[in-house]
């Protein structure tokens, strides 16, 4: 952040000289935002074209067809230098895009959980087949997996390592312990926003492959048909040859839905870059020297590549292409710091002075900078739309567990024991950490190994868990 832009800020925060300095700074952090996602995109597009050109033969003719509209777009815009209103046509495009992908990523998402739920249980059955070593006291395990946990002062990680072993603990818990623990969890959102809850309910109702359903018995029809193989498994009576059978198909859909997952995700964040691209263009132009010369470089890596693209030609890149890849070293490092800046000033005017804002009539630049806010925010598929500010109380988180159960009650019901558990595995680790100190978290670990009666289980549970920890 330049010394005047600096100061500007400081003086927006403090609620200093408003009239002038609002539109000084929206006006100038326009042109960042641009600067910033034109750098970034130069990387992700260039990544992107790498991953076609090896993987395009492996794509789905969807996945082929949304890499044409989004080359096209930008061959329409950046390369040619389109602004203002004509730019407005190919934002609705952006945007409706952008929606697709989410709900394809959905559909995969839904397919990972899935067939995670099935790698579980082929797991815990796995040394009936191989050879097994002896097997580590519980106590003295338990004791080994605690210090593991908390090896750590940040709380933030603690939980998550808790999450993950419990995920990979033997589950020998009833179903109503596990709805109790499902009610502690959840319970433990009382007074989060709206949003969070949903993103949690959802995250437990994918885990579970609740809503896996014919609507997307099209959607790669080829993993359809291995979910169905899979279905018929008895894990009880689980033959070697079914087994592994069953591990070759889980081993092919996983390489599938890693390599379709990335390239999703990779367009996505291009999407995003473009997306913020075309709707700060028409207000910028107040940049500084050091990020037109950025922002130049960019766009000719965007180009070149775009070309390359549109020939359908692996290149390797030339000399101006590497050349201008050094001019952008360092550079998004520098921004992600200032940003965060940027961002808090961005934050304070549409809290504290929209009415002002609005008549120095910078309204929309605000919208602008907002919306760009969030697409720039690291969560590659955060829902554009405003959803409800509002927090949610024990009434609320009531009502959505009420339904939650009631399907996943009946999930359950109907799963055979070993997916039962994984089911049940996989939605707890999704949970909020209801463990209130090291000694419940000591009394869970136990308690699961414990009452693990099958050998070949308990020791699959503990040889995950040791390569957890011995990472």
């Amino acid at each position: 952040m330049t010394n005047n832009l600096r100061n500007i800020y400081r003086n927006i925060i403090k609620n200093s000289n408003l009239e002038e300095n609002i539109p000084y700074f929206l006006n100038n952090i326009v042109g960042k935002y641009k600067t910033y996602s034109t750098v970034q995109l130069a990387l992700l597009y260039f990544t992107y074209y790498e991953m076609y050109c090896d993987d395009k033969e492996l794509w789905d003719e969807q996945l082929l067809e949304y890499s044409k509209k989004i080359n096209k777009i930008i061959s329409d815009t950046i390369t040619v230098g389109k602004s203002g209103s004509e730019l407005e046509e190919y934002v609705i495009e952006v945007d409706k895009l952008r929606s697709e992908i989410i709900s394809k990523m959905d559909i995969i998402t839904s397919y990972s959980d899935l067939f995670a739920i099935y790698e579980y249980a082929l797991n815990r059955v796995e040394y009936r087949f191989n050879p097994m070593e002896d097997i580590e006291d519980d106590e003295t395990f338990a004791r080994e997996v605690l210090r593991y946990i908390f090896n750590s002062e940040d709380n933030v990680l603690i939980n998550e390592t808790i999450k993950e072993v419990i995920g990979q603990l033997p589950i020998r818990i009833t179903r109503q312990k596990y709805f109790d623990y499902l009610r502690d969890g959840l319970f433990e959102l009382n007074g989060v926003q709206e949003a969070t809850l949903e993103t949690y309910i959802y995250l437990i109702r994918s885990s579970a492959s609740l809503d896996i359903t014919d609507d997307i018995k099209d959607e790669y029809p080829q993993l359809w048909e291995k979910k169905e193989v899979l279905e018929k498994l008895d894990f009880k009576n689980i033959t070697k040859e079914e087994y592994d059978t069953a591990l070759s198909i889980i081993n092919e859909t996983a390489l599938f839905l890693e390599l379709i997952s990335t390239a999703y995700y990779n367009l996505m964040e291009i999407i995003n870059e473009l997306y913020v691209i075309l709707i700060c263009s028409p207000y910028s132009g107040v940049e500084s020297q050091d990020d037109r010369t950025q922002e130049e470089a960019g766009h000719y890596i965007i180009s070149a590549t775009n070309n390359s693209f549109l020939a359908n030609e692996l290149e390797e890149p030339s000399e101006d292409i590497l050349d201008k890849f050094h001019l952008l070293e360092g550079y998004l490092e520098e921004m992600d710091y200032k940003l965060l800046s940027y961002e808090d000033g961005i934050s304070h005017l549409d809290t504290n002075h929209r009415a002002l804002v609005e008549s120095l009539m910078q309204e929309k630049l605000l919208n602008v900078l907002l919306l760009s806010k969030d697409l720039l925010s690291g969560s590659t598929f955060i829902d554009l739309k405003k959803k409800s500010q509002a927090v949610v109380d024990s009434k609320k988180i009531q009502m959505e567990l009420d339904k939650l159960t009631e399907d996943l009650s009946d999930k359950l019901k109907k799963s055979d024991r070993m997916i039962m558990r994984a089911i049940m595995a996989n939605t707890i680790n999704r949970l909020p950490v209801f463990f209130k100190n090291h000694t419940e978290v000591m009394d869970y670990v136990l308690y699961s190994l414990n009452k693990c009666s099958d050998r070949a289980e308990k020791y699959a549970c503990m040889e995950i868990i040791n390569s957890m920890m011995e990472e």
